[in-house]
């Protein structure tokens, strides 16, 4: 789930049991989620954490805080190692996630000592809704599905790979209606279907005034993947080699005369040695006449950025 720079995490301990992996303020950052520039926490995969116990606060009865320098990556799981995974964590109903404590099928009380996290099955897609950010080119989808009770819940997605995904499918179609239809068939064609429903920190509902943790998706899962084995970094990094098409590379390379060439492992070791000894992201820019944006992607594929 994204917060500006801020994401929370979430996974499944060998019980089969959800777990929040927290750090102190400012929390889990999108850089913790990558090992020398390779991203490793993302769903299916199989991660080493050193745990510990943090003060809680219900409903997130699931922290436990890590040493980020501990973590390791043992590979991502096979489609039936991630299928076993889902059903053996998942609940029949949203309702049975929160042992008879959801309100109006939508919030629970902020001290509410129930879990916050669970995977839910049989479930029916009915609607997806997508509304434009403040944000050019990023979007707030919300989606309608049925559970097994039949109760349709209408709720906001916070799940960092399908809001890339929205992301880069309305870039891709062109219009939010188009692409909303488009990844709406994509779901109901799936052959199974998890969702993930988190509850963030309690928050005051502007209309009602209500003081609540509020529902939301925090992650979707389907057999066929509908990412295509993809990670949100890809269509991040997709887009932003779209956008950078559109551009004049014959007017930007007037600036940096190196822009979208390939780098050399001698520029690599070069820009490496420059970073760490303090050099900023402009003044390598300018050594290396290529875009600031492109020094920063290069630093994180390096395991540098920080």
């Amino acid at each position: 789930m994204p917060t500006a720079d801020g994401v929370c995490i979430a996974g499944i301990d060998p019980n089969y049991q959800s777990i929040r992996p927290v750090l102190p303020p400012p929390g889990v950052l999108r850089e913790h989620l990558y090992i020398k520039g390779k991203l490793v926490i993302r769903p299916s995969a199989k991660v080493i954490f050193d745990f510990h116990q943090v003060s809680i606060k219900p409903p997130h009865i699931e922290n436990l805080g890590f040493d980020p320098d501990s973590i390791e990556y043992l590979g991502l799981c096979d489609k039936s190692e991630w299928g076993k995974v889902l059903g053996a964590s998942s609940f029949s109903t949203v309702e049975d996630i929160y042992d008879g404590l959801l309100k109006e099928h939508r919030w629970v009380e902020p001290d509410a000592n129930v879990r916050s996290l669970g995977t839910v099955s049989e479930v029916q897609i009915e609607d997806i809704e997508i509304e434009p950010l403040k944000i050019p080119g990023h979007y707030k989808p919300r989606l309608a599905f049925r559970d097994s009770t039949g109760w349709i819940f209408r709720l906001p997605v916070s799940d960092l790979s399908f809001r890339a995904f929205a992301d880069y499918e309305i870039s891709r179609i062109g219009t939010i209606l188009a692409a909303s239809s488009q990844i709406l068939k994509t779901l109901q064609s799936a052959n199974r279907l998890y969702l993930r429903i988190g509850l963030p920190g309690p928050w005051r509902n502007p209309s009602t005034g209500k003081v609540a943790s509020w529902m939301q998706v925090t992650g979707i899962y389907t057999f066929p993947d509908y990412l295509g084995g993809k990670s949100f970094a890809d269509f991040e990094a997709t887009m932003r080699s779209s956008e950078a098409k559109a551009y004049d590379v014959k007017e930007i390379r007037e600036k940096y005369s190196k822009a979208y060439t390939k780098w050399t492992e001698d520029e690599d070791n070069s820009l490496r040695n420059e970073y760490l000894r303090g050099k900023t992201v402009e003044g390598l820019a300018r050594d290396f006449q290529r875009k600031p944006g492109a020094i920063r992607s290069r630093l994180l594929r390096l395991g540098l950025l920080n």
